[in-house]
């Protein structure tokens, strides 16, 4: 699905910028500038946003991102909002966050790409977040209604009343399933181990016994057994038919009465009276199939059929979260790739001085490899007249400030070389860390 973001800004270069790097980052991403207020105001009544990205300052004339916050806030109380400028003050932060502001974000002068990349990974969440809970709260409307529905209809007799009461607390074991499964999941990294911990949670409703769940080759549409609670792959064919796993895109429930004799002869299946066969859907294709079954009930019982459905929604959610962190991993390794291109020593270091990355060259260069350079002290390179220096401008450079120094580096048994470092910090595996830069002069 895409995501229409509305970009606010008076500096067209930087929306040059964030039109190459956001889509770049995400082809979901369709980006909608706007140079002045007035503009921006008139697209937000005529158009739809799934995000609005603004700057502070818009010009002397101009409201102020602040003001366009407060604005729109008024109209559209849930759209994410993220003030994006080069402005540091603390004020405006605070002031934005109280004002609604989903996220602030405050612009760099060096690693531009990280920085759209930052931004990139918050406009993914934030949206993706909004629509999970609009689809949960349309969800839980829609039971509400049906409920209410049903209940007017049960009033009659004291046995139907009783019958809607254990209705609702079935929705309601459902719903704290689909929680406590969310929870899980946002705690779990390993594909496999969160698919198994989904079964085991699915084959514990009511309706529900034994099962399955297998990804699906995108290519070739080749069942691959993630996990099991007594379901195999060779009993989902038989039901689908050879490599069709590709096309199931909608639920399939069969009940006692659609079981057919050959599939009761499958050894172990026998004595099975229902089935439901629920597809994992991302970005519109199939990436997994949940296979339920029932040893007690003539069909899926209706409540479970929109746990699985909903489950299966978790899971494709999970999927496209595994995704996109394989991507930022992926973009990592070829950010470090290359870093260990540069003829410069390149190293980055926590805000203690700790080396937790070098390039090639700093090992050539040092006579050093990863195992006896890692977790290495950096002050160690500048000799000790120079580590109370180094030290304090780790600790007190500041976000998007570049420090020049030229002090000799001590390469191997007190040689040194002269060389100007650059000093910068930066985000790596998440963290807040410092990049420095040596050059030979």
């Amino acid at each position: 699905m895409k995501i229409r973001v509305l970009v606010i800004d008076d500096d067209e270069d930087l929306l040059f910028l964030a039109g190459k790097f956001l889509t770049r980052e995400d082809e979901r991403i369709q980006l909608v500038s706007a140079t002045t207020d007035q503009e921006a105001l008139r697209l937000i009544e005529e158009e739809q946003f799934d995000a609005i990205v603004c700057d502070h300052f818009l010009g002397h004339d101009s409201m102020t991102g602040l003001e366009l916050l407060e604005w729109t806030r008024e109209f559209n109380p849930h759209i994410p909002f993220i003030i994006f400028t080069g402005r540091s003050q603390e004020a405006v932060a605070i002031r934005a966050l109280n004002l609604g502001a989903d996220y602030y974000l405050k612009k760099g002068t060096e690693e531009f790409r990280e920085l759209f990349t930052q931004l990139a990974n918050r406009i993914i969440t934030e949206v993706e977040a909004r629509r999970q809970e609009e689809a949960l709260e349309t969800a839980l409307s829609e039971l509400e209604k049906r409920v209410d529905e049903r209940t007017a209809e049960l009033t009659k007799t004291n046995e139907q009343l009783a019958q809607e009461i254990a209705e609702r607390e079935k929705i309601e074991d459902s719903l704290l399933l689909q929680r406590d499964l969310g929870n899980t999941l946002c705690k779990t990294e390993n594909l496999i181990d969160a698919l198994d911990r989904i079964l085991k949670a699915t084959v514990h409703l009511e309706g529900v016994d034994t099962g399955g769940i297998f990804l699906v080759d995108d290519k070739t549409g080749q069942l691959d057994l993630s996990t099991s609670q007594g379901m195999s792959s060779q009993f989902l064919k038989s039901i689908l038919g050879t490599e069709k796993s590709l096309e199931v895109t909608e639920p399939i429930y069969v009940s006692r009465s659609e079981i057919t004799d050959p599939l009761k002869k499958l050894s172990d299946y026998e004595d099975l009276t229902a089935v439901a066969i629920v597809p994992v859907l991302f970005e519109d294709k199939t990436v997994a199939i949940l296979s339920l079954g029932s040893h007690s009930h003539d069909e899926i019982p209706t409540t479970d059929k929109h746990t699985l459905e909903a489950i299966a929604i978790q899971v494709g959610a999970y999927m496209a979260r595994v995704k996109a962190q394989q991507a930022i991993a992926q973009s990592q390794s070829e950010m470090m790739g290359m870093f260990d291109s540069f003829q410069d020593l390149f190293f980055i270091v926590d805000r203690t001085g700790l080396v937790l990355h070098a390039n090639n060259t700093a090992y050539s260069k040092l006579g050093k490899d990863d195992a006896t350079l890692h977790g290495k002290s950096i002050l160690d390179l500048y000799g000790k007249e120079n580590q109370r220096k180094i030290t304090e401008i780790l600790k007190s450079v500041k976000q998007g400030e570049v420090v020049k120094l030229d002090i000799p580096l001590i390469i191997a048994d007190s040689i040194k070389i002269k060389a100007n470092t650059r000093v910068v910090t930066g985000k790596y595996s998440g963290e807040d860390v410092v990049f420095m830069v040596c050059r030979e002069v």
